[in-house]
């Protein structure tokens, strides 16, 4: 997949119906101090080296350690994905929309057990409609997850539902 110029990245992205907070992020300020857990940089790894999955063009968000975030414009809407430095052949579509993206940074950061009201704050901060849907939803869920799988059914799960909200508003 091509990638977006570098010193395309930003202007490509102002371009997209993405939220003041999300565009703060890839432009390296964070709209909340605890979402550092969520970004270790700014693009790196696409602009000096490292390939891309195949597919439509890639407009690079940022670094979460050894994985890259970006987005794509797609027929039928933008995809948010996350690949591997190492492999990336791989990519794993996180989300379809940003709402979707939120649902999966909000599920990391609560497994860095920060604060439910700090959490709350953070949704605020960065207009994540879905948060108290998803805290419900993790609440019942949890006595399931185990081994794992089950957090994993249930994220995939949770992250469709706020697309298919997402994308009526």
């Amino acid at each position: 997949m091509p990638v977006v110029a570098e010193s395309e990245r930003l202007p490509r992205l102002r371009a997209l119906p993405l939220s003041p907070a999300l565009l703060a992020m890839a432009e390296g300020r964070l709209p909340h101090p605890q979402l550092w857990r969520c970004r270790s940089g700014d693009p790196f790894y696409v602009y000096r080296g490292a390939g891309v999955p195949a597919g439509p063009e890639l407009i690079a968000l940022w670094d979460w350690h050894s994985w890259a975030l970006g987005v794509r414009e797609r027929p039928d809407g933008l995809e948010f994905l996350r690949f591997s430095i190492e492999t990336p052949d791989r990519p794993e579509c996180l989300a379809r929309t940003e709402q979707g993206l939120w649902a999966r940074l909000f599920d990391a950061m609560y497994e860095h057990d920060l604060d439910l009201d700090e959490l709350a704050a953070i949704a605020e901060a960065v207009g994540y409609r879905h948060w108290p849907l998803q805290l419900r939803s993790r609440e019942q869920a949890e006595p399931r997850f185990g081994d794992g799988l089950m957090h994993s059914q249930w994220l995939e799960e949770l992250v469709a539902a706020v697309d298919a909200a997402a994308a009526q508003d």
